[in-house]
């Protein structure tokens, strides 16, 4: 029996995406797993976590803690 090749979902560092590129530069809410909520413009997105800059400054949050992340797309208008 032939191996057939896998595809990989893995970026070029080779590790997988988490689709931080995606939302990078845009305001979010990030639900955290105690149930608070951080929320306000992504600034940065690395390995392990987030810069998002809130109406208090800036907040870095450790993705491990991190539920859910929601976008907010800018309206067309």
């Amino acid at each position: 029996m032939r191996a057939l090749p896998r595809t990989s979902l893995k970026r070029d560092s080779g590790r997988p995406s988490d689709f931080s590129e995606e939302y990078s530069g845009k305001q979010v809410v990030l639900k955290m797993s105690d149930g608070s909520t951080v929320e306000g413009l992504l600034l940065e997105a690395r390995r392990y976590w987030f810069k998002v800059k809130s109406s208090t400054g800036a907040v870095y949050v450790n993705k491990g803690f991190v539920k859910t992340v929601e976008v907010f797309e800018e309206k067309k208008g």
